[in-house]
């Protein structure tokens, strides 16, 4: 298989828009299979030589924020990637043609090795590329879509599942839990951390006082933002806010349009390529 062509995880619960997705996927010329990494009974999966579908069995529990769910579905979706690159996304999100060209143009040209492992000198193949990084925040890459080395993928999502976590404590809705950000680990800095670990032993000492470090207002959040902002741009890299385009479907019906035509707040929240990320 040529370098040139990627795989794609489209990851999360499979419905109709996905298929949407899936349509559009498939006109994309650097795209090579596309991998749904989706959960048992979602619907009955369409039928293309290039689709494939891995159905995964729900973990214990979900984890806060459903972070469970997401590393056991990207993780599974990922190994079944064949090519050099790959690209994992979510079921719900849909990037344009033009974005999705845009963002390949710039990872060819941007994905640079600029860090090693502790521990393997071979990793990792490359930088991952996001869209956008929260650097007001700990690790925390935008969860919307990564680019990189399928085996820095893996690496990625191959993490320690979140136990004991906020939901097994009290029952919150999903939407009420930025009121407790000081009872838990966002889930960016969840996944940020966890594969930043790899790069600096340090973090393990964090991760084991996650309360202490990594919640917000933590005694010694200060102390692991250092860090924070010393591994993180050594990981990842950001696209140019300019060229991120997608629609996003929410399970309420509503679809959300980002895109450099307007103004979002959702799109300012973060840093990109323009801010030097």
């Amino acid at each position: 298989m040529s370098d040139d062509k990627v795989d794609i995880v489209i990851q999360g619960i499979y419905s109709d828009y996905t298929d949407e997705i899936i349509e559009l996927y498939l006109t994309i010329p650097f795209v090579n299979n596309i991998i749904v990494s989706c959960w048992e009974n979602n619907k009955e999966s369409i039928n293309h030589d290039r689709v494939t579908f891995v159905i995964n069995v729900p973990p214990e529990s979900a984890g806060t924020d459903n972070r469970n769910m997401q590393i056991v579905s990207s993780l599974n979706g990922l190994k079944k990637c064949q090519s050099k690159f790959s690209i994992k996304t979510r079921s719900d999100q849909k990037f344009t043609y033009d974005s999705m060209m845009n963002m390949y143009d710039f990872y060819m040209k941007n994905n640079e090795r600029t860090s090693l492992h502790q521990y393997d000198y071979d990793k990792p193949k490359n930088k991952i590329l996001v869209a956008g990084i929260y650097s007001n925040l700990l690790f925390s890459p935008r969860d919307h879509i990564f680019w990189g080395n399928t085996q820095d993928l893996i690496d990625l999502f191959d993490i320690p599942l979140e136990k004991n976590g906020l939901i097994e404590k009290i029952r919150i809705p999903k939407n009420r839990l930025a009121r407790y950000y000081n009872y838990f680990i966002r889930t960016e800095t969840y996944i940020g951390v966890h594969y930043c670990s790899k790069f600096n032993d340090e973090l393990y000492r964090v991760i084991i006082k996650d309360d202490e470090h990594l919640y917000d207002h933590a005694i010694y959040w200060y102390y692991t933002k250092s860090l924070s902002d010393s591994i993180t741009p050594l990981v990842f890299k950001s696209f140019p806010k300019s060229i991120i385009q997608l629609d996003w479907s929410h399970s309420s019906g509503n679809l959300y349009k980002l895109g450099r035509s307007e103004e979002c707040s959702y799109l300012t929240g973060c840093s990109w390529d323009e801010n030097g990320f």
